[in-house]
């Protein structure tokens, strides 16, 4: 085994001496631009609040023909290092089959008033992405957790002049619906509000295989600590209308983040983020974002205590619901 390790280190140490490349994306609504060291620019620009937007789910009920879900959106608000606001917003999300092609959605608040307007949101499964036969239900189910976190975002820049809200993740839209709650959100950036989102993994790669965030980690100045490539690329796709780029928030963080910007924005206020990345816990990654991550999750002790109640509550009901999916459950039981 350590000698084939050792292959393996060899192996991999190979790959890394080939040259950079430049980036790359095979789908042509993606506008690459090669790598210059002059995009790297300082972390500038302050604005009074940072806030950021995430969002949880677990399904409690699981069967082909229906799913029920525990969705959580949260946002906060920070003035310098103090949270000045935070909301969290619940609900039951039920989804059932109409017939073999298409489901609703319907929302059942526990806690603030998201997407309560919607009343029966329909979806077919054919505008899921690579839908399971087996969780069609779920995965439609899944999907008001995003609807959620857009209209918080939307919420959120509404309530607050000079702000950048942080969205965990990228910008890009799966399905035409989310679409319509992320251009909501969108339309309410304008002078003085910035909607921007942070990735803790970013899978890009360049021309020749390097990861483009190691790329342009080999690239960076030693002489600066902190820094932001603007830009990587710009996408024309109408479900993604962003530039990506990348930022190292802090000197001693041990990685920099995928970021990106809708189109409107020519920059960012960088600054506010780095005075929010300087945690030791996750050096070079706002604090903001681990604290909506915390506060969004929907925790397997909290749908445990949900799961209880549903069975004591709908019994038979349940059980119609999941048995002829949980056939895994039981066997991994035995």
């Amino acid at each position: 085994m350590l000698d084939a390790l050792d292959q393996v280190g060899r192996q991999m140490q190979e790959r890394r001496a080939k040259p950079l490349g430049q980036p790359f994306f095979s789908d042509p609504r993606y506008e690459a631009v090669a790598f210059d060291r002059s995009r790297f620019v300082p972390l500038e620009g302050n604005v009074r609040y940072l806030a950021a937007v995430d969002g949880g789910n677990q399904e409690l009920i699981g069967g082909a023909s229906v799913s029920l879900q525990l969705v959580r959106a949260y946002a906060n608000v920070f003035g310098g290092k103090k949270r000045a606001h935070q909301e969290k917003h619940e609900f039951l999300c039920l989804t059932q089959a109409v017939d073999g092609e298409r489901f609703e959605s319907r929302i059942i608040p526990l806690k603030g008033g998201l997407l309560q307007e919607e009343g029966v949101l329909e979806m077919s499964a054919s505008e899921v992405p690579d839908s399971d036969e087996r969780t069609k239900a779920a995965q439609i189910g899944s999907l008001t957790r995003r609807f959620a976190e857009w209209a918080l975002c939307e919420r959120i820049l509404e309530k607050f002049d000079d702000i950048l809200v942080l969205k965990d993740g990228t910008l890009q839209t799966s399905v035409r619906r989310e679409a319509f709650y992320a251009r909501r959100a969108q339309e309410r950036v304008r002078s003085g509000k910035f909607l921007a989102s942070l990735s803790k993994t970013c899978t890009l790669l360049t021309s020749t295989g390097w990861s483009v965030t190691d790329a342009v980690e080999h690239m960076a100045p030693q002489s600066r600590g902190e820094w932001a490539y603007q830009w990587l690329a710009e996408s024309k796709h109408p479900d993604h209308p962003a530039r990506i780029g990348c930022a190292k928030l802090h000197k001693a963080a041990r990685q920099s983040f995928r970021l990106e910007s809708f189109l409107g924005h020519e920059s960012l206020p960088l600054e506010s983020l780095a005075e929010n990345a300087c945690d030791p816990a996750f050096l070079g990654y706002p604090y903001a974002l681990v604290d909506a991550d915390r506060n969004a999750k929907v925790t397997n002790a909290e749908c445990g205590s949900f799961k209880g109640l549903a069975a004591a509550k709908l019994g038979r009901k349940l059980d119609e619901a999941a048995r002829h999916t949980d056939a895994h459950a039981w066997l991994s039981k035995l």
